[in-house]
């Protein structure tokens, strides 16, 4: 395996990329060589859905995370035809999704599998129903969203806000921490209960050419410039000869080393089951008021919720002073 961070040098890009937009690098190239690239979008009613693209002008809806568990639909047999026709296709997704492309097409030279750094993915139902109440909340409709950003980089890569952005010119936007669809999320109660014993983690899980993710604390292993720092940096593991072909085209790299694992917990260990789990699913089974129901099990004690306002201040005054 190699490692590398990595920045998009298109500030664009990068603004609406979740981390430093690695993966808007080799989804160009290969559109540009006549391929396809398939990912992760928002289909009319904002559920997450795999989506075929074939152009530069569309891979814009295939940037950013997206924290649902997508649904794939057809997009496993027209990779396969698409590879039959000899086009070049990248797919990307969570690494349980890519490990069942990898055994439904198997080594196919013109096959680039590319996997997400993965904390677990939420059950689509707890997206729709917090959107529902969300939008309903707020007395709008799903027509009058004009995009949605799970990553808004507005105060930093690492103070990201969810914000929702209306085609009349509103907003919804919030830290990640205060949200409550976040909080469910990075608390592990809308995770599947497949992600709590994940087979695909390091070292010998994964079944990806290439691995995508945050480089948290990049600063501890490479000097990097604190105005870059704030615009986020991407973490790409090369794990396959192929893969190593393919990050040739990854313009702006520094080279690491295997230390990464210890930066990012996901890359190794499967998220942990919360001990009220079961409790939870249980209620929402049955809840009209999810947004609630994750505010009630997720709601930290005063002191901790003081320390992480006091923190977040503090950050923000120092992206405010560089």
């Amino acid at each position: 395996m190699k490692f590398f961070a990595v920045s998009n040098s298109d500030n664009l890009i990068l603004e609406n990329s979740s981390s430093g937009g690695a993966f808007s690098i080799l989804a160009q190239k290969v559109i540009e060589q006549g391929g396809i690239v398939y990912g992760a979008t928002f289909d009319q009613e904002w559920k997450v859905v795999h989506q075929r693209v074939d152009c530069q002008e569309k891979l814009g809806i295939l940037r950013g995370s997206k924290y649902v568990y997508s649904h794939v639909g057809d997009a496993y047999s027209e990779v396969v035809s698409d590879l039959e026709a000899g086009r070049k296709v990248l797919f990307s997704g969570t690494p349980c999704q890519v490990a069942a492309m990898r055994k439904r097409a198997g080594d196919n030279p013109n096959l680039l599998l590319v996997e997400v750094v993965c904390h677990g993915a939420p059950e689509q139902k707890y997206w729709i129903q917090y959107l529902r109440e969300l939008t309903t909340k707020h007395n709008i409709k799903f027509y009058d969203i004009e995009s949605i950003n799970f990553r808004d980089k507005r105060n930093g890569w690492k103070n990201y806000n969810f914000t929702i952005k209306l085609r009349d010119g509103r907003e919804i936007s919030e830290f990640h921490g205060e949200n409550i669809y976040m909080r469910g999320f990075l608390k592990n109660f809308t995770l599947r209960e497949a992600c709590f014993k994940c087979p695909f983690k390091y070292p010998d899980g994964s079944k990806a050419d290439l691995t995508l993710g945050d480089f948290w604390k990049v600063e501890t292993i490479i000097d990097v410039p604190v105005n870059e720092l704030s615009k986020g940096i991407s973490l790409v593991i090369s794990r396959t000869s192929k893969g190593n072909q393919m990050a040739e085209w990854l313009v702006g790299r520094n080279e690491c080393d295997d230390r990464v694992f210890s930066l990012n917990s996901a890359l190794t260990n499967c998220a942990r089951k919360p001990t009220s789990y079961s409790d939870f699913q249980r209620k929402a089974s049955t809840t009209n008021d999810i947004i609630k129901l994750i505010e009630t099990f997720t709601k930290e004690p005063l002191t901790i919720r003081i320390k992480v306002v006091i923190a977040r201040i503090l950050n923000l005054i120092g992206f405010r002073k560089i």
